[in-house]
């Protein structure tokens, strides 16, 4: 009996979604598509609708599918009966010159994501099982749906799909009065309903026939070819995948139109779908000219230098913040020196009343981070703990069965699929005794699991008089308040050192409650100076304690600053020097680290990069963040 779908002529509000399908039904070459959208927004029902427009194998890959599902196992019954091994396909083969439709695409493991994609590349992949090697060749095409809101896929994914549509758009009243008026109607009398809509369906197969068969015919002139290249060019996109794709869709989308040749128009269109995903924002071209001249300045006119255009001429240059937005010239890390020695309270972290050097600022909730920016890697150490972060492989009885080997010891997990493969083509050599499969110790396979867990986050905040400057502050603060909700929503522990003046301190013990983590973020003060390398003394204290509760654990080290060190370590020593001393330290440690440089201004001295390069850290600059959420949703900043 045919499933009872809702037509995909009977959806409304998504004309872009439905474009991008159509394209890549029309155009197997076009790379797939992308579906995107949050729960509730109809994009699975649109897909499974698609299913009925063509006539050819339409298969779905479950997120919870293993390797021998996916890809092809050997066949047990067959060696049991003859006791010869032979190849069973997978979903793979079932899916030649047809469709494979992943739902929840960013919840599928990675491996097998990006295995699927690199085969679909290829047009044929080899499969090796228990001694049996066999090389088989398939083409077919990926559509896919995810929620942003669960996590996004890794860059090199995210290229890998030709096209891209969200179905997060604006209704107006009316549409979503029609909306509901045909979700109604639909679930009132499914059959009624969809015969209502036969014709349009009918139609729309049709449709997509004819441009099936017409797109052989589709030509590409040499100028069309030469604005797809600068349409990609424009949006700084990396790599050539892009430029084909591009002329792919256009292609799709002349066909549809009954044409044999490609319109600029076409290419317009096609670029909607094909660029979103893969646009980056160009660097933006700093002047340097000013750095090596104050250089060669001399050394007691060389800091001075630095700081008019940094504090005091800055102003002119940064024009998101008004004018009476600006902080005080006595807030600067430099406007304290003469009074430091003065108060020794000054380097506790607490703001005394009457205090005109110190400040607190409040988060700007406004800003932007890219989805899943802090995103650790799978890891391959088995961890213990609960959460919904990162996948771990478990020596427990617990988790997702992901694939079997050969056990090292005695194990009582044991992976019966691969242990009756593995017996299956010696059944007939031995003896029954009864038994229906005979099994023998050397055939037993054990299951490898993984599970997700959470993470532990370390923030290492730079208070600092220069974070103050321009406000600078807020934005940090908003910053950490968005990772902090996300490492909420994970089940994460976090921690935090703050640096500031001439001491750090554990201003928040790793811990699980993030509304206290938010409370002391809060209330967190901002001057004095900037002991950076203490900061990150500090931090590896708080590193080294995890470290002796549980040698597995994994921490995420976040580092926020501006990189302008200028309290040493030591009296006498270089305090920059200190710095890069210690992040060498920490990047010896082979952890993940993120580095958020918050310099700003005309000049900038590039410390911060300097410290990310010396732990091998990922870099990001906290004025660039807002503007790369706008023109890559998707891009994953870091692979750690």
């Amino acid at each position: 009996m045919k499933r009872n779908v809702f037509p995909f002529a009977a959806v409304c509000g998504m004309e872009k979604a439905k474009e991008a399908i159509l394209l890549t039904l029309v155009n197997p070459f076009a790379g797939g598509l992308l579906l995107s959208g949050e729960k509730g927004t109809g994009k699975s029902t649109l897909v499974r609708a698609a299913r009925e427009l063509v006539d050819a194998p339409w298969v779905e890959i479950p997120i919870s599918i293993t390797e021998d599902r996916l890809f092809g196992s050997i066949d047990t019954e067959e060696a049991i009966r003859s006791g010869h091994k032979k190849l069973l396909p997978g979903l793979i083969d079932e899916a030649d010159q047809g469709i494979i439709y992943i739902d929840d695409v960013n919840l599928l493991r990675d491996d097998l994501l990006s295995a699927v994609l690199n085969i679909r590349e290829a047009g044929g992949y080899r499969l090796e099982r228990d001694g049996l090697s066999e090389q088989r060749d398939t083409s077919f095409t990926v559509l896919a749906v995810m929620n942003p809101e669960s996590g996004t896929l890794s860059a090199s994914s995210l290229d890998r799909f030709g096209l891209f549509a969200s179905t997060d758009e604006d209704f107006d009243d009316e549409t979503r009065l029609e909306i509901i008026r045909r979700v109604l109607d639909y679930e009132k009398d499914g059959i009624a309903f969809r015969a209502k809509w036969q014709k349009e369906t009918d139609e729309l197969k049709e449709k997509i026939r004819n441009a099936r068969e017409a797109l052989k015919a589709v030509e590409v002139s040499p100028a069309m070819i030469q604005l797809a290249a600068v349409y990609t060019l424009k949006a700084h996109v990396a790599g050539h995948r892009a430029d084909i794709y591009l002329i792919e869709a256009a292609r799709a989308e002349a066909a549809l139109e009954g044409r044999k040749y490609v319109l600029p128009k076409d290419l317009e269109k096609a670029a909607e779908f094909v660029l979103p995903h893969r646009m980056r924002k160009a660097e933006d071209q700093q002047p340097e000219e000013p750095q090596p001249q104050e250089q060669q300045q001399p050394p007691e006119n060389q800091e001075e230098e630095q700081q008019q255009p940094e504090e005091d001429k800055s102003d002119e240059n940064e024009f998101n913040h008004p004018p009476e937005a600006q902080p005080p010239q006595t807030n600067t890390e430099d406007s304290e020196d003469s009074s430091q020695d003065l108060n020794p309270e000054n380097s506790k972290f607490s703001n005394p009343k009457g205090s005109s050097r110190e400040r607190i600022d409040a988060a700007d909730l406004h800003v932007n981070l890219p989805p899943m920016w802090i995103e650790p890697s799978k890891d391959r150490k088995p961890k213990k703990g609960s959460g919904k972060r990162s996948l771990t492989m478990t020596d427990l009885m617990q988790g997702r069965y992901v694939r079997a080997e050969i056990p090292k010891s005695k194990t009582s997990d044991i992976a019966f699929d691969a242990t009756l493969r593995a017996a299956a083509p010696y059944q007939k050599a031995r003896p029954s005794n009864g038994c229906a499969v005979v099994i023998r110790k050397d055939d037993l396979r054990s299951k490898v699991r993984e599970k997700r867990t959470g993470n532990i986050f370390l923030f290492v905040v730079d208070a600092s008089g220069s974070m103050g400057a321009r406000e600078r502050m807020k934005t940090v603060k908003g910053v950490i308040f968005k990772i902090l909700l996300d490492a909420y929503q994970k089940r994460d522990r976090v921690g935090m050192v703050a640096f500031r003046k001439n001491t750090a301190e554990v201003l928040l013990p790793v811990t699980r409650s993030v509304d206290f983590a938010q409370k002391k973020l809060a209330t967190m003060p901002t001057g004095g100076k900037t002991p950076l390398a203490k900061g990150l003394l500090k931090a590896e204290d708080v590193l080294d304690m995890l470290y002796r509760q549980d040698a597995n654990q994994d921490p995420v080290m976040i580092l926020i600053t501006d990189g302008r060190a200028t309290s040493p370590l030591n009296k006498g020593t270089n305090p920059v020097t200190d710095a890069l001393e210690e992040a060498k330290r920490i990047g010896r440690r082979n952890i993940p680290v993120a580095v958020i440089d918050t310099e700003s201004g005309f000049i900038k001295l590039g410390l911060a990069k300097k410290l990310a390069k010396a732990m091998g850290a990922s870099y990001f600059q906290v004025d660039k963040i807002s503007e790369d959420q706008l023109l890559h949703i998707w891009r994953t900043a870091a692979n750690m």
